[in-house]
């Protein structure tokens, strides 16, 4: 199959040069990913911030304090539902939630 040492060394090489080639861009790929779950985590926490401060999501807001609140006294509350519809609603109209990712 071989003709002589020189082009077994010379393959055995290159299939361990294309291992070591592919392991590297392996390692690299892993870095890339860590980098990219950092600016993902950053942005979701701005997302939070902003939408803790963004009026456009007062009524959601409200809506969740009453039913927790309800909730937390034992008593009977629609807000629940309430809340449900307005979701319902917003996503019709292609608005935002507080639940809706920052980058869709």
């Amino acid at each position: 199959m071989f003709e002589s040492g020189i082009e077994r060394t010379i393959i055995i090489a290159a299939i361990v040069l294309w291992f070591a080639h592919g392991w590297y861009l392996n390692e690299r790929l892993k870095h890339v990913h860590k980098k990219l779950d950092r600016v993902i985590e950053a942005f979701d926490g701005l997302r939070d911030y902003l939408y803790e401060i963004d009026p456009q999501f007062d009524d959601e807001r409200q809506l969740l304090e009453d039913l927790h609140e309800s909730l937390d006294n034992g008593t009977v509350s629609f807000s629940g539902m309430s809340h449900m519809e307005l979701i319902n609603k917003k996503e019709q109209e292609g608005k935002r939630t507080l639940n809706t990712p920052l980058i869709r």
